[in-house]
């Protein structure tokens, strides 16, 4: 079964990537047996890849191939998770400065 869940992330601080990536949306597509595993398999990437989960946008549900179709990234990604195990798509956007106080947001 394919388990696609989307999520809000943030570099982690010691991360290469903290001084320019302000965040992602993160879409993940697990192949697992159940919604835990999905799940389990998908904090393990963000957090082996330096990311932080600040929130989640869709929690993890099962979908089928027929339901990615309208859409080509998602149909990669599909397809890509049922052959390797799990693809994470991450829609990237860099650090807003506070042009006021000069803080990083």
């Amino acid at each position: 079964m394919i388990y696609a869940m989307q999520y809000e992330l943030r570099p982690a601080p010691h991360s290469a990537d903290a001084a320019e990536i302000g965040g992602a949306i993160a879409t993940s597509f697990v192949r697992a047996d159940d919604t835990e595993t999905a799940l389990a398999l998908a904090l393990a990437y963000y957090r082996d890849s330096d990311w932080e989960v600040v929130a989640q946008e869709q929690p993890p549900q099962a979908v089928d191939r027929a339901a990615c179709e309208d859409d080509p990234e998602w149909l990669d990604a599909y397809d890509e998770a049922a052959r390797e195990g799990e693809c994470h798509l991450l829609d990237l956007w860099p650090v807003a400065v506070d042009e006021d106080d000069h803080t990083r947001h």
